[in-house]
């Protein structure tokens, strides 16, 4: 080792051996291990970031959960028995006037605001029972022998009534002769 630095030999990109200080060497491991250093403090800084995301996720989970409970049912005995004769669409209406009066729910059904609600939804009920606005299937109506044969002159016949006015022309011509 007559020179100060010493020689390493190692393959180039053409497969011959070519010289490398020590000097060169030494720097390649000191910017593969900063290079080591950086990847390493990245993955603590990102296992402390995961860590972190896991606890706030497990508070916002309990905090759903409380928020997603069954509801109580404050309800009385009285209360069930003064929602007995409401409408069933018609007891969240009841209730919450209830609550928002600070009231009974015996109470908010006597008030005039509900009684009136009530009995107009009850008329609105009714109407719409009454009228039937369902889709009611239409009978068959019965064409006359006369509605067929004028049906047949002026060419307005269906199909499927063609049989029957050549039955009732056939029977004025019977009657006719």
């Amino acid at each position: 080792m007559e020179n100060e630095q010493d020689t390493v030999e190692s393959l180039n990109p053409q497969g011959e051996v070519a010289p490398e200080t020590t000097e060169d060497v030494s720097q390649e491991t000191s910017a593969t291990y900063e290079d080591f250093l950086k990847a390493q403090e990245l993955a603590k800084n990102q296992k402390i970031r995961a860590e972190k995301a896991e606890k706030e996720l497990k508070a916002l989970k309990g905090q759903l959960t409380e928020k997603l409970e069954t509801p109580k049912n404050d309800f009385s005995i009285k209360d069930f028995k003064a929602l007995s004769d409401v409408h069933d669409d018609d007891v969240d209406e009841v209730v919450d006037y209830a609550k928002f009066k600070g009231i009974s729910i015996a109470e908010s059904k006597k008030s005039p605001i509900i009684k009136n609600l009530l009995k107009e939804k009850e008329e609105v009920r009714q109407t719409a029972q009454a009228t039937n606005t369902g889709s009611a299937k239409r009978g068959t109506s019965k064409l006359s022998d006369d509605t067929l044969l004028e049906q047949l002159e002026t060419g307005d016949l269906k199909e499927e009534n063609i049989e029957k006015a050549a039955k009732a022309r056939l029977e004025r011509m019977k009657k006719g002769s």
